[in-house]
């Protein structure tokens, strides 16, 4: 690699970011990859970071921070399965992908198998986020279904589960998500918060399975714990802020529920199955992203989705 100069973007302060110039890495470790960035998602568990809530370990302003679902070309392999040129698709290990080029681990991501823009791609390493707790949860075998949360990963959350046997799935989101839905396998929408919906429940509706998408509060989960049928289940799935969540354990416990996490490990594994399913399924990732910005509106970007409103799915950065 011949680039003496590169970009990188950092939190410099709650909800701003500024562009800054680095050096690129002089080496990489055996097993990891040097990757330019071409496209990268804006997950929820982003944005507490670039909000100031939550402080990377290095320390705040660490530059190329937050950022992990990415998609990019390998510049320099130090992994046997990859070479100069490859199109990958996956996690940026260290979370540190608002730059030009990033190291990652090669086995953290798979090479691209998908024929649709960089943008779209990056659905696959959500896809395959939500793989592992679907594969935790097992068959559902026409068990009702209450999605707490109808953003985009609520909203593939509804294919899966339909794809892994769900009988009635319910969404659960105090915005209107008609149209985010439509054409998604829901059977039907409530527009409410998790509380106000889970107080309101009569036993005959309490679902089997409660998949909570919301995440980063004890709220909403506590609010699925609530919900469950007797002998349910409850997924959390959204990564946690907080190492103690208070939570209604003995009305959980007295009803036999479970309470399943998930956290991919098998990063390779899952992004070839992601992209199966999508290749299968092309309609899914058109679907899910609706905001492109280019990078330097990097800000922009995290603002959109710290603002979560009808129409508006799956942020998407473009270089």
């Amino acid at each position: 690699m011949s680039i003496d100069t590169t970009w990188a973007y950092r939190v410099c302060a709650p909800h701003r970011f500024e562009r800054v110039d680095e050096s690129p890495p002089l080496s990489i470790d055996p097993g990891e990859l040097l990757v330019e960035l071409t496209a990268g998602a804006v997950c929820g568990s982003d944005l507490p970071f670039a909000r100031g809530a939550m402080v990377p370990a290095g320390g705040p302003g660490q530059a190329g921070r937050p950022m992990h679902e990415v998609v990019g070309r390998v510049l320099c392999s130090a992994h046997p399965d990859f070479v100069a040129g490859d199109r990958v698709v996956g996690w940026a290990s260290n979370w540190d992908a608002l730059r030009q080029v990033f190291i990652t681990s090669g086995d953290q991501v798979a090479k691209v198998r998908m024929a649709v823009p960089d943008t779209h791609v990056t659905v696959a390493q959500s896809v395959a986020c939500l793989m592992t707790v679907f594969d935790r949860l097992g068959p559902l075998d026409g068990r009702s279904v209450g999605i707490v949360g109808v953003g985009p990963f609520g909203l593939m959350a509804s294919v899966l589960a339909r794809h892994h046997g769900a009988g009635r799935i319910v969404g659960i989101d105090p915005l209107d998500r008609t149209v985010d839905a439509d054409g998604l396998p829901f059977d039907s929408l409530v527009r409410d918060t998790s509380r106000g919906w889970s107080r309101s429940l009569a036993d005959a509706d309490r679902p089997d399975v409660v998949l909570e998408m919301v995440g980063h509060q004890t709220s909403t989960l506590a609010d699925a714990m609530a919900a469950i049928a007797p002998g349910g289940s409850v997924v959390a799935f959204g990564v946690p802020d907080d190492d103690w969540y208070a939570l209604p354990l003995r009305d959980f416990f007295r009803r036999d529920g479970t309470l399943i996490t998930g956290v991919t490990r098998e990063h390779r594994a899952m992004l070839e199955r992601a992209q199966d399913f999508l290749i299968e399924n092309p309609a899914v990732a058109d679907h899910i992203v609706t905001h492109v910005f280019p990078i330097q509106q990097v800000e922009r970007a995290f603002a959109a989705a710290m603002h979560p409103r009808p129409r508006q799915r799956k942020v998407v950065l473009e270089v």
